[in-house]
């Protein structure tokens, strides 16, 4: 299971939704990250409270990355191409890390409506 950039925001900031990451967080399940991941996060982080770099090392220790490749980013653009006609504000980082999940064939955890209507998507 790959964990979005929303789901690690609420295991960060404790909320009620982040309990239910938690859950996952701390049990046997493989996780993966992109490193557009990793860039949200420490962004946000360092902006909010200065704990970008802690952050992202507990996200390093518990998770595999999952590198950026050429397959990714020509799947990233078709996404992005598909979804910008139907949804304006559809983000390039949102189009990586589907296409990042596809291609390991995960599911992503999330709270993000963008990512609502795809399949291999678990809403919080």
């Amino acid at each position: 299971m790959m964990l979005d950039s929303f789901a690690w925001m609420e295991y960060f900031m404790g909320t009620e939704k982040g309990e239910k990451v938690r859950e996952i967080v701390e049990s046997d399940t493989i996780l993966y990250a992109s490193p557009v991941i990793l860039a949200e996060i420490y962004s946000k982080s360092q902006r909010v409270d200065g704990s970008g770099k802690e952050r992202v090392g507990f996200i390093l220790n518990r998770c595999v990355v999952v590198e950026l490749d050429d397959e990714i980013g020509v799947e990233a653009g078709r996404i992005h191409a598909e979804m910008k006609s139907r949804v304006r504000d559809f983000g390039m980082i949102d189009a990586l890390i589907i296409a990042s999940a596809r291609k390991r064939g995960l599911k992503i955890l999330t709270g993000d409506k963008h990512f609502e209507h795809f399949e291999n998507v678990v809403m919080l």
